[in-house]
């Protein structure tokens, strides 16, 4: 190992130490008021070291973001692409749900990026890598969606329009969590096997598939 390669991997963990004392401090109500001073302070580091890898606390909410992004799509990525389509999208929501429920940390960070004025501020390489993973959502399961019509299993729409509906039904299930709009006696868990089996039938062509 080159002195070169050990520096990389030191920066390497220093942001990760970063990442995770920032997290470990966002899991508040008052989360945005966090400082820089405090990052350093949990991480053990300077205030400087923080700013060697991060100009912005933006950038540090930005890149915690795309780190959970990616975590969630390499489960998905593991999804038997043998199965039925109906069954791996109803895998992949399971993934997208899990993930969501087990951070709820990440939950004001995931609505803060999704923010337009938001990704005007942070710098490019993290604006396109946000990009790139909403995209890259489009191409795990659009080949799956298209499958289903060939099939028959799923209803005959532009695959943009099989995504919104099942995009929708996940993340206004996310918004309505900690809010009782309206008082279901579920918890958390059935509120969202109610809404998968509503969002899987309502893009089936065979209803019993969706169990």
């Amino acid at each position: 190992m080159t002195i070169l390669d050990r520096k990389e991997r030191e920066f390497k963990r220093r942001e990760e130490d970063i990442l995770a004392a920032a997290l470990s401090l966002f899991n508040r109500d008052d989360w945005q008021a966090v400082t820089i001073d405090q990052i350093a302070a949990k991480a053990e580091i300077g205030k400087g070291t923080v700013y060697k890898h991060f100009s912005s606390k933006d950038e540090l909410y930005a890149k915690l973001v795309v780190e959970f992004h990616r975590a969630t799509l390499a489960e998905i990525r593991k999804i038997d692409s043998t199965r039925t389509p109906l069954a791996a999208i109803g895998a992949a929501m399971d993934v997208f749900w899990r993930a969501h429920a087990g951070a709820p940390e990440y939950k004001r960070l995931i609505r803060y990026c999704r923010r337009e004025d938001f990704r005007r501020v942070i710098g490019a390489k993290l604006r396109r890598e946000l990009e790139e993973l909403d995209l890259e959502v489009t191409s795990l399961l659009g080949p799956i969606i298209e499958r289903g019509i060939r099939e028959g299993t799923i209803v005959k729409k532009p695959v943009v329009r099989v995504m919104l509906g099942l995009h929708a039904s996940l993340i206004g299930l996310m918004e309505m969590e900690g809010i009782e709009c309206m008082e279901t006696g579920m918890t958390p868990e059935r509120r969202y096997q109610e809404v998968r089996e509503f969002a899987l039938r309502g893009i089936s062509r065979r209803r019993e598939e969706t169990r």
